[in-house]
């Protein structure tokens, strides 16, 4: 069976779908990718069995055929060829990729031992655009946990609302929340989607794309009009965010968010990564202190602030997190009166918060 197509329409599919196959698995399959072509299209798949991906490709053929291939193997050939066609020649169990003078073997294995892929039908279903989708993600996805001891915070949290998306991401010690408003959003019961099908959602997922999500007891899928990634949801009971909000936290700081941003960078240079940092603001001026073995580091910064002086410590890279993800110029810092959560937020964002715990010393 021989199969003419232009590179860059098998190239671009696979790229997407091939970092879900296993490096190291103790079953060899799943490090392949399988080809369906048929006389409507070719679909090909990849998965893992906890994450699976699908992509469409416009190539018709006149008799349907199956083969499978090592995924990251075949990508690689396909990224050394030139632009232009590619001949395929499926032979039992070889497939010989031609171009030119070039000529590569690669070994096939049998089809019947992939791993079925079955696309769902959700519960729950609906649209949003991928501009959205992933700014959605990036707000929330820093915060997710990655210890895997508390299996449920390693995942982000996914809920509907008449009309509102919200997203959640946590590790017991910060927490980030989006929201957006969607069109014909109906409520639907939270879901808590791992962190890895997220990475692959955002490689996969582009700007323009138009996201269709379908909800099941222990799936979700995301499709898009070429691509597919059906995921298990990590089962169990996430933290119930909306209590974790302080309610009321009365000291308002507003600054400045780049003259945050650099009067944290600053004082940090002093310390590693994970170190605690020392923040104390007054009437109109905050402090941000680090101390290492190395030395000592001191900020001061203008701020607009009215109330008693109140000193707090903080892992500092979960507050450069915060900042770098708030948009808009002013950032407000809430802080409670006794020892608690503390909540950032944009001044013109209301949809978007995220709260830290300081650190006791």
């Amino acid at each position: 069976m021989n199969i003419i197509i232009d590179k860059n329409k098998i190239f671009g599919p696979v790229s997407k779908i091939v970092s879900i196959t296993e490096k190291r698995s103790l079953m060899p399959i799943l490090s392949n990718i399988l080809f369906e072509f048929g006389k409507e299209g070719t679909t090909i798949f990849s998965t893992d069995l906890e994450v699976s991906a699908i992509a469409y490709v416009d190539c018709k053929v006149d008799k349907e055929k199956k083969i499978v291939v090592h995924g990251r193997k075949f990508l690689e050939v396909m990224r050394e060829l030139e632009g232009g066609d590619v001949q395929l020649s499926i032979e039992e169990n070889q497939l010989t990729i031609k171009q030119k003078r070039t000529e590569i073997v690669m070994s096939l294995q049998d089809p019947e031992e992939f791993p079925e892929t079955k696309e769902i039908r959700g519960k729950e279903e609906f649209k949003i655009d991928g501009k959205t989708f992933l700014d959605m993600i990036e707000k929330v996805g820093f915060a997710v946990s990655t210890d895997e001891t508390r299996y449920i915070l390693t995942g982000m949290y996914m809920q509907g609302t008449d009309g509102e998306l919200i997203m959640v991401g946590t590790d017991g010690f910060r927490m980030a929340l989006c929201q957006r408003k969607i069109k014909e959003m109906k409520g639907f019961k939270g879901v808590t989607i791992p962190k890895r099908s997220v990475i692959e959602a955002e490689r996969i997922i582009e700007e323009e794309d138009e996201v269709k999500i379908s909800i099941e007891e222990k799936y979700v899928q995301l499709s898009t009009e070429k691509l597919k990634i059906i995921t298990r949801v990590i089962e169990g009971n996430f933290p119930d965010y909306e209590n974790v909000l302080p309610s009321d936290n009365p000291k308002t700081v507003r600054i400045e968010k780049e003259v945050f941003h650099r009067g944290l960078k600053r004082a940090s240079a002093i310390i590693g990564r994970s170190e605690p940092i020392k923040i104390t603001f007054s009437d109109k001026n905050m402090e941000i202190e680090a101390e290492s073995d190395i030395g000592r580091a001191k900020e001061d910064l203008e701020i607009e602030y009215e109330g008693e002086k109140t000193s707090m410590s903080f892992n500092v890279r979960f507050i450069l997190d915060v900042v770098t993800h708030i948009a808009g110029e002013k950032l407000i810092m809430m802080a409670p009166s006794a020892y608690g959560a503390v909540l950032f937020r944009g001044e013109q964002e209301e949809d978007y918060k995220n709260i830290v715990m300081p650190i006791r010393i």
